[in-house]
């Protein structure tokens, strides 16, 4: 079962097609990819991470067995997302999901 869980909401304009070039990067480090129309879960060894768009923004929630596969996965998202967004965010605020 996963101990570590927790979800950010970033406000990002374009983040339908950004969602995909992230995929597209964090593919490489993942063991496969569920496509749902508007979100995308990335399954790896230890964990997963759920992305979803939202109105003017994408929610995150990133699960894992053990904390270095949590942290790890956090990482892979976020610097993605800077790295490949136009205009980067403020921040990243990851709070417990069952305190969101």
């Amino acid at each position: 079962m996963y101990e570590y869980l927790s979800e950010c909401c970033v406000s990002l304009p374009g983040s339908r097609n950004l969602i995909e070039n992230v995929s597209l990067r964090v593919a490489e480090l993942c063991v496969s990819i569920v496509d749902n129309g508007m979100e995308k879960i990335f399954l790896f060894v230890d964990g997963e991470a759920v992305v979803r768009t939202i109105d003017k923004g994408i929610l995150m929630r990133v699960v894992a067995t053990d904390v270095l596969s949590y942290y790890g996965i956090r990482t892979a998202l976020e610097g993605s997302i800077l790295e490949l967004a136009a205009l980067a965010p403020k921040g990243f605020a990851w709070h417990p999901a069952d305190q969101s």
